[in-house]
């Protein structure tokens, strides 16, 4: 039997991680259970703007092959599940609410389901609606929020998708990651690998700072590739464990067309005022009303909006945050320009001595402000240069699910299903 297993909310502000989680339950499953995978798992990027998010906001998809009863495979994956999030992660004392749900591999179910991970992907989806989907859909859950993110997960579509090389370390460990092994590794296999390494600010982007147990995460689009880091990232830690996961990250599919709070969204706005705050930040506000901040942190995307001027129409993509100040707010992640107001309206030099002139009201003419000649004309277009092009301009800062403008999302795709248990078992250094 196949069965499609979705988890969640495995972490916690010490540690754990719900990937981690999915990698040590697929280990014990293939050793102790037999099972063997359909598919790499797949790690599952949720609604970023969520305010009671996990850190990351990602589910795990894993597909797998077991004889098992479905009934008895949920008990022994809860079992393995309050295991690690009582002895490892400590998520029960930390408010997190871990969940997994299992069903029967059926076609039509999933897709059925594949609103509800567009939903969690683009907007909110209460616990009370999770369960309900849940007992529609015949599928088996345990947990409490966590259950959300795992149904959600079940219906991911990984027709559109990158891939993730994550390595696990001794929690006890400190992260020592060779940074220059990193952007030789980044600048040898661009642009099939991608966003590793920060080549403006310096900067190695594969390890995170926190307590959870990554070592570091690759992103790519050739597990080949990805598997390569391992010899080719040099680090004085032992790998623990490993596991290539596919992603929606990079794929854009959070954006949705017209969004409300807590959605990103993608909108035009046609620029009536730009201010730069202190401390360099800047609020573009729209004919519409639309205030946007472009956060100094973002670089590029900061600077290019600082050149905006009234008459620019723009296309923006950014997440709708409420504000104190403005009602609600677009935190900008790129934007394109539809034109640029080039031309810019003038008094007419002076036909005596060509000087500035300057208007005596409505049909009254201009005068000349160097030799006071005054004379009768029309106002002309001048044109301005601008530092912008008709171009599209992205944050410094990545976000998950964010694409880079320079990515073509074209990744390498194995089917063979038993070279994916043949990587699968190397990278759990399975015999």
């Amino acid at each position: 039997m196949i069965y499609v297993l979705g988890i969640d909310d495995h972490d916690s502000q010490i540690g754990g991680c719900t990937t981690h989680f999915s990698t040590l339950l697929i280990k014990y499953l293939i050793e102790k259970e037999g099972i063997s995978l359909v598919d790499f798992p797949s790690l599952v990027r949720l609604n970023p703007n969520i305010p009671w998010k996990t850190r990351g906001n990602g589910s795990v998809k894993i597909v797998f092959k077991s004889s098992r009863d479905i009934h008895d495979l949920l008990d022994i994956i809860w079992d393995k599940s309050i295991e690690y999030t009582t002895e490892i992660s400590k998520a029960d004392k930390f408010n997190r609410k871990p969940g997994v749900a299992l069903t029967e591999f059926n076609t039509s179910i999933l897709e059925g389901i594949n609103w509800v991970y567009k939903k969690a992907l683009t907007d909110v989806i209460p616990i009370d609606l999770a369960k309900k989907i849940a007992e529609k859909y015949n599928i088996l859950i345990r947990g409490d929020r966590g259950v959300i993110g795992s149904i959600a997960a079940l219906g991911f579509n990984s027709d559109k998708f990158t891939y993730e090389l994550l390595t696990y370390r001794y929690i006890d460990e400190e992260r020592k990651v060779n940074e220059e092994s990193v952007i030789a590794f980044e600048e040898k296999y661009f642009p099939k690998v991608f966003a590793n390494y920060d080549f403006i600010k310096r900067k190695a982007l594969i390890s995170p700072h926190g307590n959870d147990p990554v070592l570091y995460g690759v992103r790519g689009l050739d597990p080949y590739i990805l598997l390569n880091a391992l010899e080719e990232i040099k680090t004085e830690n032992k790998i623990e464990n490993s596991m290539i996961f596919k992603s929606n990250q990079a794929t854009d599919s959070h954006i949705v067309v017209s969004g409300t709070l807590y959605q990103t969204a993608i909108m035009r706005v046609k620029v009536k005022e730009v201010k730069i705050l202190k401390g360099g930040d800047v609020i573009v506000t729209g004919e519409n009303g639309d205030h946007i901040i472009f956060y100094k942190e973002t670089g590029e995307l900061n600077l290019a909006a600082q050149q905006l001027i009234n008459g620019d129409e723009i296309e923006v993509i950014g997440a709708i945050k409420p504000s104190i100040q403005y009602g609600k707010i677009i935190e900008a992640e790129r934007f394109t320009i539809i034109s640029l107001f080039t031309f810019k309206s003038m008094n007419p030099k002076c036909p005596m001595c060509g000087g500035s002139s300057e208007s005596l009201g409505k049909g009254k003419g201009f005068r000349c402000k160097k030799c006071n000649y005054i004379f009768f004309g029309n106002k002309v277009n001048v044109e301005i240069e601008r530092g912008l092009l008709k171009s599209t301009y992205q944050s410094r800062v990545y976000r998950h699910l964010t694409k880079p403008i320079f990515l073509e999302v074209s990744p390498v795709i194995i089917n063979d299903v038993n070279e994916i248990n043949r990587l699968v078992r190397h990278l759990l250094k399975i015999n």
